[in-house]
């Protein structure tokens, strides 16, 4: 794999890395990774529950992803993930209650946790971003599915400085598979959505680049 401090724009630029524009030149010729941390097409459910008119519902979902190389170049200190959620969500409601004709999220948040093969605490980096939304889903006929128009995307869930040496070493080296653990967070409303109905969520679209 091309080391970033020689591609087109040279190691001058790398030298010179502590100028806005020439970071931003350098690092929009990085190429981002494709699903690094394995999570694309797989599913987690949330089921929701509480006395409040807002709440909270929590998932988490873990991946398996073997070592690969990186970029090395010493100037590199963070890497920025984003992961997507699918258009459609799943829904299961409790007995006896109705599908609602729509609902809302809101404050959707993504937890990345990354862990090295033997999972220790010295070998562990996680990350989190928000979405505040709120994002309408709406029911596809007479169906369990949801759908909004547009993927959501939990962006700049960013691991830098000693985080991203550790994401590093994770990443690049033994031991391995590695692990990736999505935890997704949100608020919806208990009139929507009332204590006990299921929400499955398909991750999508993750990418993570390096950058300095």
């Amino acid at each position: 794999m091309k080391k970033i401090g020689f591609l087109t724009i040279g190691l001058a630029c790398v030298a010179l890395s502590g100028c806005g524009a020439v970071n931003d030149a350098i690092n929009s010729a990085i190429p981002e990774i494709d699903n690094l941390a394995n999570l694309n097409g797989t599913k987690a459910q949330a089921v929701c529950g509480s006395g409040r008119a807002v709440i909270s519902g929590n998932i988490s979902k873990s991946a398996n992803f073997a070592d690969r190389a990186l970029e090395q170049v010493d100037k590199l200190k963070k890497m920025r993930c984003r992961q997507s959620l699918d258009t459609d969500i799943q829904v299961a409601m409790p007995a006896e209650k109705a599908f609602p004709a729509s609902f809302t999220l809101s404050n959707i948040t993504l937890q990345i946790t990354l862990s090295d093969g033997a999972g220790t605490a010295a070998r562990t980096a996680s990350a989190s971003a928000t979405f505040a939304g709120p994002v309408n889903y709406t029911r596809v006929g007479t169906t369990d599915m949801y759908r909004t128009t547009a993927a959501v995307e939990v962006s700049n869930i960013t691991f830098s400085d000693n985080l991203f040496n550790t994401v590093r070493s994770i990443i690049t080296t033994a031991p391995t598979p590695n692990t990736a653990q999505g935890r997704l967070s949100f608020d919806a409303d208990d009139t929507q959505l009332p204590n006990g109905t299921k929400l499955t969520f398909t991750f999508v679209n993750g990418k993570a680049k390096v950058e300095l």
